[in-house]
């Protein structure tokens, strides 16, 4: 048997397992109870799959969804791994909202990664993070022909449902199902307006918070401030311990300083 026949049958083992205790995608994807159907497409390789990956009643198709882990397999290493239903249902779903036709391919730039392949290419791409998502077949990196990505992130930012970032020097959007979040990628791009009025919030909280906390501080600055400014009584010598000698009288001893200074000089005596 051949590794790539032996890689086959294993992913279809392991998505078969997957796919028989996959109810959370169903729950948390927005999609009616049509049969749902996906078009994805492979630019590098030519490669495309065309299946309809989950029907009513049935769930998710496991032939098919092993279609789709071998489309999104590692190039590099020929390794696969099942794909998270949930992430095909995000990309359905994100289809569905920019308005592409069922048939409009979905590119996959990057689907799976092996560890040996996403730690080369985290050495030369500050982008690429140690513990991606991509590891776990819960990350791809696509685009859809006339469709803008800073569209694609406009409606990933609104579905509120893993994680989503915009690569505008490649062209092509990151979607995850991870926790809910968002990155700056590391090439200086901007962001796209969903991500901007965020950022603007989370700003104008900080700045509030901010002046709030310098007014406190203000206030508590007054209060010791009107506290020095009250009149304060002379300290009080302490009585003198009894039987304690009185201090010198420096008078005096000025005096006697000089009387010795005009005083003529004696010899010394002779032993």
């Amino acid at each position: 048997m051949t590794g790539r026949a032996f890689g086959v049958l294993a992913v279809l083992a392991a998505a078969t397992q997957l796919v028989g205790c996959a109810t959370a995608p169903l729950e948390n994807a927005k999609l009616d109870g049509s049969p749902r159907s996906v078009v994805l497409h492979h630019p590098a390789s030519g490669e495309t799959v065309s299946v309809t990956y989950w029907r009513p009643g049935d769930g998710y198709d496991p032939a098919a969804m092993r279609e789709i882990s071998i489309l999104f397999r590692d190039r590099r290493s020929d390794e696969m791994i099942p794909v998270d239903p949930a992430l095909v249902d995000m990309l359905v779903e994100l289809r569905q909202r920019v308005g592409a036709t069922p048939e409009s391919p979905i590119r996959i730039t990057s689907g799976f990664r092996s560890g040996a392949t996403n730690a080369s290419l985290a050495r030369s791409n500050p982008n690429v993070a140690e513990n991606s998502y991509h590891l776990r077949g819960q990350a791809a990196d696509f685009s859809i022909a006339g469709v803008p990505p800073a569209r694609l992130v406009e409606e990933a930012a609104a579905m509120q449902r893993g994680g989503y970032a915009m690569y505008a020097h490649t062209g092509h959007v990151h979607v995850d199902t991870g926790p809910f979040r968002t990155w700056t990628p590391k090439t200086g791009e901007p962001r796209a307006p969903q991500i901007l009025e965020a950022q603007a919030r989370a700003k104008a909280k900080s700045q509030a918070l901010a002046l709030a906390q310098k007014a406190g501080n203000a206030k508590a600055r007054t209060q010791v401030a009107d506290a020095g400014t009250k009149p304060s009584k002379a300290p009080v010598k302490a009585p003198a311990a009894p039987g304690a000698k009185p201090p010198p009288d420096l008078t005096r001893v000025r005096v006697a300083l000089a009387q010795i200074k005009e005083m003529p000089a004696q010899k010394p005596a002779k032993r």
